[in-house]
């Protein structure tokens, strides 16, 4: 089983098409993530738990 670390890509239960960062886990222990969509737009959730979140098995792009 994956571990939920922060620099992680992540998808969650709900969007599943997204790929998300781990950019901050709380003191509660829950996460912040983001996703860029496009130059201009980016998609963050705060206060996820662990358990809505899944450690991406996508092969990695190259940058």
């Amino acid at each position: 089983m994956y571990k939920v670390r922060l620099g992680a890509k992540v998808t969650m239960a709900a969007i599943e098409n997204i790929e998300f960062e781990v950019v901050k886990q709380n003191v509660d222990g829950s996460f912040e993530i983001e996703a860029v969509l496009d130059a201009n737009q980016v998609l963050k959730y705060e206060n996820i738990a662990k358990e809505m979140l899944k450690v991406s098995t996508r092969p990695q792009k190259n940058k």
